[in-house]
């Protein structure tokens, strides 16, 4: 067997001898640093299949040398993050401005029977929070989906994954703090908040981030159990005082519930960005207990919020679709409405910034220490190992772009349309490699199952869906030529 891109290769992915599963990465040799330019691979007993070993082999032949320590050693984050800190950095990079927004616009739409979208979203997600929880534990990486993708589909494969999820936290996180900024605008009365708040969040998350996951993570749990108690009383007490009105059992038509799903399922983002974050969690095989605990938390939270929306307003009210938490939290706490209600949304939008900050100073730093970006950007800190550089640079570069989108350069609507697809798309690829590495009745099921879900909510999305799939075959395709060009310059062999 020959090939022409030994070079790039950084870790090589070394089949097990018993039970052919794969060893972490970040056990691995890295043995271009012990080998010559010719290397030889001798397989052993153990009845590693040929399939398998050609998978090895097209992952490790497609990948970047990454970025060693001065004595060899692959670079790696701090394990720091316990299981309770990483759920609620996952509730955090979930519950972001859809919350704010989508339960209101979905009822005024649909009235009562807005339940349909939402179940239809929140079964939908299981099978791909499976793939990734799954991922996860096997595989915690800082590039997340990039690394994942990379070791079952190849460096290819990877490398626009880890580009595209770039893209979309870049994309997305202005546009959430942007939302925060008009809303503490508009509450408080000082226009210039609009551009001042969504500045002042970055700059807080950055140096959060800067002073490590764990402080970040503690910081997270305060917010969230703030923000959950709020949105729980005020939808308790709504439906205490208005009494309670059960969901309609009429079935909108599929076109109706199509049109509103596609929007739904934004509320159900965010899992695959705290993939990011996995490499600093102390115990990986709590991973899937941690987006189990985050699913159910944030299920009762929007069933809590419609159903107080159904109690206390009218679906034909119009602020259902700028501002339906303030409109409930009205019905519901009288004068004191208005300040609860921006106590809610700093809340959100503060732990929502602040965790996917820090997902994407991580995911930058994967990437680097890869070989996709500059190296500088995978230093870390030397008594924590924390990546200060790409958190320096993640915070300055949000801030730039959050400066342009509120002087009105562009629409910041644009933000939020970019990156909303893309985070779909990167479930589906998440959910290809899942498909590619694991093994039984189990896992053929939930293939099945993610394959039915990517189809279905991509027919019904439209064009805006399409485009995201489009973009991610575009990219996929330039980095292809873009490698096939870098591999000429390189006549390695390999001899397996």
């Amino acid at each position: 067997m020959f090939a022409n891109s030994i070079s790039r290769i950084g870790t090589l992915h070394v089949l097990a001898a018993r039970g052919d599963r794969f060893i972490g990465t970040g056990q691995s040799a890295a043995w271009q640093d012990r080998t010559s330019r010719e290397f030889h691979l001798v397989l052993g007993r153990g009845g590693t299949c040929s399939a398998r070993l050609r998978l090895v082999l097209s992952s490790a032949l497609s990948t970047r040398p990454s970025r060693l320590h001065e004595e060899g050693s692959l670079v790696k984050l701090q394990k720091s993050m316990g299981g309770t800190v990483g759920t609620f950095v996952a509730l955090s990079t979930i519950l972001g401005s859809g919350m704010m927004i989508l339960p209101g616009m979905s009822y005024h739409q649909l009235d009562r029977s807005a339940w349909v979208p939402w179940a239809v979203a929140a079964i939908s997600v299981i099978p791909l929070l499976y793939c990734y929880s799954w991922l996860g534990r096997r595989y915690p990486s800082a590039s997340g989906v990039a690394h994942y993708s990379e070791v079952a589909l190849g460096g290819i494969t990877g490398r626009t994954s880890g580009m595209l999820a770039t893209f979309a936290l870049t994309a997305g996180i202005p546009a959430t703090a942007i939302t925060g900024g008009r809303y503490v605008a508009e509450f408080s009365g000082i226009g210039s908040l609009e551009w001042v708040f969504p500045v002042v969040v970055l700059a807080g998350a950055t140096g959060i981030a800067l002073a490590g996951a764990n402080v970040s993570g503690t910081l997270q749990v305060g917010l969230i159990l703030g923000l959950f108690a709020m949105v729980a009383c005020t939808a308790v007490i709504a439906l205490k005082v208005h009494g309670i009105e059960p969901p309609s059992t009429d079935l909108p038509s599929v076109g109706s519930v199509g049109a509103v799903l596609t929007a739904v399922f934004v509320a159900f983002t965010g899992w695959e960005t705290v993939a990011f974050t996995f490499e600093e969690h102390k115990r990986s095989d709590l991973i899937p207990r941690i987006f189990a605990a985050s699913y159910v938390i944030v299920v009762v939270l929007y069933a809590l919020l419609l159903l107080g929306l159904f109690a206390a307003v009218d679906s034909n009210d119009a602020g259902l679709n700028s501002a339906p938490l303030l409109i409930l939290a009205e019905r519901s706490l009288g004068e004191l409405a208005r300040p609860a209600t921006l106590l809610l949304v700093i809340a959100s939008i503060t732990a929502n910034v602040f965790a996917s900050v820090l997902a994407l100073s991580r995911l930058v730093f994967g990437l680097s220490r890869s070989g996709y970006l500059p190296a500088p950007l995978s230093k870390v800190r030397e008594r924590d190992l924390n990546p200060v550089t790409s958190v320096i640079v993640v915070g300055s570069t949000l801030a730039v772009i959050v400066v342009l989108a509120s002087s009105g350069l562009f629409r910041f609507e644009w933000l939020f349309v970019l990156s909303g697809g893309i985070y779909f798309v990167l479930y589906g690829v998440g959910a290809a490699a899942f498909a590619r590495l694991a093994r039984g009745n189990i896992a053929r099921l939930v293939t099945l199952m993610c394959v039915v879900t990517v189809l279905l909510v991509t027919m019904l999305a439209g064009p805006s869906l399409w485009l995201s799939w489009v973009l991610f075959a575009v990219v996929w395709l330039g980095v292809a030529a873009l490698g096939r060009r870098t591999s000429k310059t390189d006549d390695t062999r390999v001899y397996v």
